[in-house]
């Protein structure tokens, strides 16, 4: 978008088409009322509410599938631990001490959603520990799905990690250059899975 006179916004024509598609499947979602959007501020916002939505949606059973894309951080300060008043610069150098942010997958997995289909995301810089990394979360947690991806190629190709196998997905050089995203291709294979999962459940 680019900004004109009089405080007006307007769309630059080159991306106005696909600025439009964007508008128009988000007012259909929220007509249809079929996108919730629920804002968090701290983590233990979100891990509350990610409880709470869980155990909603634990009603469906098998039919609800989990799309955890993102770790919201891996570590934090907890509450109890914030200074009440400004911390002050006379005090010279600050030494910062985090906690590591509870790990909810195995309750999840456990008592939360037990018979819901749980995707996981890994997120390495370092190709060699990917695939280790991705199948130890699958063998810790017990969900269904990990899909590592590399932060350097995450847009490009990710990795799906099920407890029976291992394989890539990947835009090629013509979907980079129409620029597909790559949940263009992840969401068609979780679906299908999905699909898989609901009729050996039945």
């Amino acid at each position: 978008m680019e900004l004109k006179k009089e405080g007006k916004i307007e769309v630059n024509r080159n991306n106005a088409q696909k600025m439009r598609s964007i508008l128009e499947k988000y007012n259909k979602v929220k007509e249809d009322r079929t996108l919730l959007i629920l804002d968090f501020f701290t983590v233990t916002d979100y891990l509350f509410l990610l409880r709470s939505a869980t155990q909603i949606m634990s009603k469906l059973k098998e039919h609800a599938m989990y799309f955890l894309a993102a770790a919201v951080s891996d570590f934090f300060i907890p509450a109890q631990k914030m200074p009440q008043h400004k911390i002050q610069s006379s005090v010279g150098d600050l030494t910062l001490t985090m906690n590591q942010v509870p790990k909810f997958l195995k309750p999840m997995v456990m008592n939360w959603v037990p018979s819901g289909f749980i995707v996981s995301f890994k997120l390495e810089t370092d190709s060699s520990l990917l695939v280790d990394k991705s199948r130890h979360a699958l063998n810790r947690y017990g969900h269904q799905i990990v899909i590592g991806n590399l932060l350097e190629t995450r847009k490009r190709e990710v990795i799906f990690i099920t407890k029976d196998s291992g394989f890539q997905v990947k835009l090629t050089e013509e979907e980079i250059k129409n620029e597909i995203d790559i949940e263009a291709k992840i969401i068609p294979e979780l679906v299908k899975r999905h699909d898989e999962w609901i009729n050996k459940s039945s």
